[in-house]
């Protein structure tokens, strides 16, 4: 059988209130699935219809505030070799689409031994956000495509496939996910249900709580929480990063400036600089006006660029144009003309269209023009 033609892929999705971007999601990947599962969670807009214009496997589950079950319910109705989840506000993007149509002739004939496949995820901002939703700001590598009755999602909220230590195929195709509602409320709510009924939070609940408070603006009790998973035990360094960045985050809201320094410092004690905390630093000497600190930081954080954050996710934007960006405006400040010239244009590499960019350029070059006049 030629390999297009050989069934492969169930995509299942669970969706509730998703009429704006479901069909969006379907039609970019409609045309690689051979089966398509849909579980509604108890939709009051044409969410249902609208999943219906794809597939007739379009099931009802009872919500039961239990995101992992709604998900091993939509695995369970597979019936293709491999399962491919997605959320209704991702997409895959034409060139992603032709990257997944080759993973799936390669795996028509090398199916042995495959069981993971990860793909990485985009993050773009919501538009209220963000001045560009063009440009993604975080991404992270996570297992999309599963062999079909082998693994089982975990967790209420913010749920996890189970991989264990099953060997994993990695991939350079990306979902992009463009979030269309805040579900911050949602979650807090479930999440302090969930702890209430464990007796307390630790591990993977007390990052997740840590976060929602975090996205919900309370800085004080995310704070609190993220210094509680410090105290814990813990063979996961990417994650203490992650929680170290997010703590000096919090003490920037709260007006701490030496706990917010030092939490990024701490973020050392789990593994060598990376450029997003190196950005986070010399933004701090930055707002101080220590001109020469903050160009120190943006150059360590270009210079580390190319190690990458690993798994951990990350700003996009502080492993590409965001540092050269702004130690270009601290050379500006420091009257270093030329270089802050350079590293705008190195900025505008990654961003050529970028307006705010290319009037800096102006500027620039108007200034090193009349130097060299004067």
């Amino acid at each position: 059988m030629e390999a297009e033609q050989q069934c492969l892929f169930s995509l299942c999705m669970i969706v509730k209130n998703e009429e704006a971007v479901l069909g969006r999601c379907l039609d970019s990947v409609r045309d690689l699935m051979d089966e398509i599962i849909i579980v509604d969670t108890g939709s009051t807009d044409r969410t249902v219809t609208v999943a219906g214009w794809y597939t007739e496997k379009v099931f009802a589950y009872a919500w039961d505030e239990d995101f992992a079950a709604a998900r091993n319910y939509s695995f369970s109705q597979a019936t293709m070799p491999y399962v491919i989840w997605m959320d209704a506000d991702e997409l895959l993007a034409a060139p992603e689409v032709e990257k997944l149509a080759r993973l799936k002739q390669q795996l028509a004939h090398e199916q042995e031994g495959v069981e993971v496949i990860c793909m990485g995820t985009r993050l773009y901002p919501q538009l209220y956000q963000a001045s560009s939703a063009l440009v993604p700001f975080h991404s992270v590598q996570r297992p999309r495509v599963v062999r079909r009755g082998h693994f089982r999602w975990q967790g209420r909220v913010h749920e996890e496939l189970d991989i264990g230590a099953s060997p994993v195929m990695n991939t350079d195709i990306y979902i992009d996910h463009r979030p269309s509602a805040v579900h911050t409320e949602r979650n807090l709510e479930i999440l302090k249900r969930w702890i209430a009924e464990e007796g307390k939070a630790q591990g993977r609940l007390l990052f997740q709580y840590a976060n929602e408070c975090f996205d919900s603006r309370d800085y004080q009790a995310a704070a609190d929480s993220y210094e509680q998973l410090m105290r814990e035990p813990s063979d996961c360094k990417e994650q203490r990063i992650t929680v170290c960045l997010r703590l000096s985050e919090c003490y920037r809201e709260l007006g701490e400036a030496e706990l917010r320094l030092n939490s990024l410092f701490r973020s050392f004690s789990f593994g060598l600089p990376q450029a997003d905390i190196c950005c986070s630093i010399a933004g701090f000497f930055e707002e101080c006006r220590e001109w020469d600190i903050a160009i120190y930081w943006y150059l360590q954080a270009i210079a580390r660029q190319s190690a990458g954050p690993g798994d951990r996710p990350v700003s996009q934007a502080c492993y590409t144009w965001l540092p050269h960006a702004l130690v270009s405006r601290c050379f500006a400040a420091a009257g270093e003309w030329q270089q802050a010239y350079q590293h705008n244009e190195q900025a505008l590499a990654y961003l050529p269209g970028d307006q705010v960019l290319l009037d800096k350029r102006s500027e620039l070059k108007q200034v090193l023009d009349i130097r060299r006049n004067s």
